[in-house]
């Protein structure tokens, strides 16, 4: 009988092959050796060969499993990589995931068993709404110019237009940034829902990253909509992207918070910093924003809470600021982003030098909405959805900038995200729901080593095939004094002057501006005309020694992870990556752990050179740096930069400002106070189908208004101050369009 089920089941798979089975799950691998991606991509297949790189590898039942043999026939696993896997046919047993995590085994995903449940209230009726009338923006899809840079004309209210710089804010008043681990209304949650672990978007979404470049195979960005001129571009997401991501585990009462690792953030950049002011300039009128400047910051009473959305996946409660909201989307809220542009980015330590670079076109390679976007889709897109997922939120609302002044708008929903990142939203989802699960049991394997003890866990995904993880104890007091070193004036710089640089990519292009990340290989070339030796040749000082300068706890053992992954959609295994057709498509992530078990010395000393590597990734240029001692692409975009700093100065005389509201909808109460009113007696005032206002500056703190049809003559129109103006003529502002002084409230 058991001979007959065996040959009824290789009947049906039609090829030969042996079964492997284990606690109830059984799968088959054909014996036939197979080529490799690599392999297949090289090589013509013959007529008769397979085109797929493994067989099918169906599941089975557990009456199934015991008709076909027993789980002691099963040979032993090898710990060769998915790639090798895939290419030599090894037999591999795929566990159920609810027993203990062991160390080399394969488990399986499946994301469609797992899913997100609201937590608590959102109170989204708090959440602040854009102003200055930039919800047009939100359902007109495109870049929208702050001003057109053909008439002239405002688009929406100057007063974003310039910059509050931070020396003029009190970013004291704003309400500080509460960390996971210092949440009490979501460590209480987590306590309530019995879950291990807490975390918000700001503090997971790199780490996530690494997860879904590895399950994803290095899956690329769809570029395909930029124009010609970035058909050289490189399409892969940026270094930066794969920079070693660490986070800190603070154990609490039984609940791990998850915060972002900040041993090495020496202080915040400008983009960060003026990110807290730039959201809430989007969201304010003029007049409630000039309370916060510190010469008007005593009228401020007191700060306002923080809106918060929470969830509830598997082992964990996730916590997501709400920046703002719009009811007319289909998921009400947005998140907001502040875009620093190209130059900026670049060279952020010495923004001042390059804050004069302009976006003045929406196509091309520089100075371009087009090079913002399509650098933001390799360094930024991933972690923007990760965190729109996690919030449920609509989209993100991006506005560009140079530090200095604000050039234009736009509103990119989840969809468009979606599309460009995994192909659609299904594949989208299924990844996000895999990695959250992935992350969730390699957090639980880790702390179930060191239980009850503050961890650093260190992300490290170089290599294509697998992703390198650290374990550190948390030692605060040791500590202590190393991060006052790292904060010291140039420490840091210092230690990246004596490292070696890395050779040059042999991807990478000669064409100085074929990369926007300031992390690329082509951007580290060294064109100084003292000398042509590029920065590979430069010597690395003798007495730099990575243990001195960065702190390791090693009172306790360091633990070192390999993680592997490989998918198999609608029943096929394949390292390469994955897009479903629908949501009913099957797609299965197989992920192992491994533990090394080599030295103590060997495994400290390959962490510090992480770390090391950690703490100088993004030192750049010193501000003293010669300019021709900088980076091609560097000198290009310092000089464009000091070329147009003085369109930074906002321009005197005539501003057009063009404000047409949005078409409203209007409900029956309002159609019939509109009624009503409609047949009272008014006096007769003439409005024009397309109104605008003028302002001309006369002199300096008065503005004088013209008002009146388009294409009539001023002779005859009347003139008044702004002020009175806006008093005596707040109806018409109700029909015609809006401008707001460019001068600060209190200089008038």
């Amino acid at each position: 009988m058991l001979q007959c089920c065996k040959c009824h089941v290789g009947a049906l798979l039609g090829v030969r092959g042996k079964l492997v089975s284990t606690a109830g799950l059984t799968r088959f691998y054909s014996v036939n050796k197979v080529s490799t991606p690599k392999e297949a991509a090289t090589k013509e297949p013959a007529a008769d060969e397979s085109q797929h790189v493994v067989d099918p590898s169906p599941v089975y039942t557990a009456s199934e499993a015991e008709a076909t043999g027993s789980s002691e026939d099963a040979p032993k696993e090898s710990t060769g990589s998915r790639t090798r896997f895939l290419g030599d046919q090894e037999p591999v047993v795929v566990h159920d995931m609810n027993q203990p995590i062991q160390s080399g085994k394969w488990y399986r995903i499946v994301p469609e068993n797992f899913d997100f449940n609201q937590v608590g209230t959102s109170h989204i009726a708090r959440v602040p709404t854009l102003a200055h009338g930039l919800e047009r923006v939100l359902f007109n899809p495109g870049v929208h110019y702050l001003q057109d840079p053909n008439s002239g004309v405002y688009n929406f209210n100057p007063y974003i237009r310039n910059i509050t710089q931070p020396e003029e804010f009190d970013y004291d008043k704003l309400t500080p940034y509460i960390t996971s681990s210092k949440d009490e209304r979501l460590m209480g949650y987590a306590r309530g829902r019995e879950r291990r672990f807490v975390g918000s978007t700001s503090s997971m979404t790199h780490v996530l990253s690494h997860l879904y470049f590895l399950i994803s195979a290095s899956k690329q960005p769809d570029i395909s909509s930029m124009s010609m001129a970035f058909e050289a571009m490189p399409e892969r997401f940026t270094r930066g992207m794969r920079y070693p991501a660490s986070i800190a585990l603070r154990y609490h009462d039984g609940v791990y918070g998850i915060d972002a690792d900040k041993s090495f953030d020496v202080k915040d950049s400008i983009l960060s910093v003026l990110g807290k002011s730039l959201e809430m300039v989007l969201t304010s009128t003029p007049k409630e924003f000039e309370k916060y400047k510190k010469e008007n910051s005593w009228k401020v009473k007191g700060a306002s809470e923080e809106n918060y959305h929470y969830v509830e996946f598997d082992e964990f409660v996730l916590r997501s600021q709400l920046d703002c909201r719009d009811d007319r989307l289909p998921r009400k809220t947005f998140d907001l982003k502040t875009r620093g542009s190209l130059a900026v980015r670049m060279d952020i330590q010495n923004y001042e030098k390059t804050k004069g670079y302009q976006i003045l076109s929406p196509k091309g390679l520089l100075q371009s909405f087009e090079r913002e976007y399509f650098d933001m889709v390799r360094s930024a897109f991933l972690k923007y959805n990760f965190q729109v997922r996690i919030g449920n939120m609509d989209g993100i609302f991006v506005a560009y900038h140079n530090t200095a002044r604000m050039f234009g708008f736009q509103y990119i929903s989840r969809g468009e995200m979606d599309r460009v990142l995994y192909g659609n939203e299904p594949t989208g989802t299924k990844a996000f729901r895999s990695i959250l699960v992935l992350l969730g049991k390699i957090l639980r394997t880790i702390t179930e080593k060191y239980s009850k003890k503050d961890l650093r866990i260190t992300f490290d995904g170089r290599s294509m095939d697998r992703v390198e993880i650290w374990v550190e104890v948390i030692d605060d007091k040791g500590e202590e004094e190393f991060l006052r070193k790292y904060q010291e004036p140039g420490f840091l710089h210092n230690i990246k002057q004596m490292m070696k640089v890395s050779p040059p990519s042999k991807e990478a292009s000669t064409d100085p501006l074929n990369t926007g990340d300031p992390f690329e290989p082509a951007s580290q070339e060294n064109d100084s005309k003292a000398s042509d030796k590029p920065l590979t040749e430069d010597t690395v000082d003798d007495y730099l020694d990575p243990e001195k300068e960065i702190f390791v706890n090693t009172n306790e053992p360091i633990l070192h992870y390999t993680l592997e992954t490989f998918s198999t959609i609608n029943g096929q295994d394949t390292d390469s990556p994955v897009t479903v057709k629908t949501k009913k498509d099957e797609w299965f992530i197989n992920w192992r752990l491994t533990k090394s078990h080599k030295d103590q010395d060997g495994l400290a000393a390959r962490y510090r050179s992480l770390r090391l590597r950690q703490a100088t990734f993004f030192e750049r240029n010193a501000p003293d740096t010669p300019d021709d001692e900088l980076p091609t692409m560097l000198k290009i975009l310092r000089r464009i930069s000091q070329k147009n700093m003085w369109r930074n100065k906002q321009p005197h005389g005539r501003v057009v400002v063009n404000r047409t509201p949005l078409p409203k909808t209007s409900s029956p109460k309002t159609a019939n106070r509109s009624a009503a009113a409609s047949k009272r007696p008014t006096k007769h005032r003439s409005v024009a189908s397309s109104t605008s206002k003028v302002i001309t500056k006369k002199k300096a703190g008065t503005i004088t208004a013209h008002k009146g049809r388009k294409g009539s003559s001023s002779k005859g129109s009347k003139e008044t101050s702004n002020k009175g103006g806006e008093k005596n003529n707040s109806n018409d502002d109700k029909h015609s369009t809006t401008a707001r002084s460019l001068e600060p409230a209190s200089s008038k």
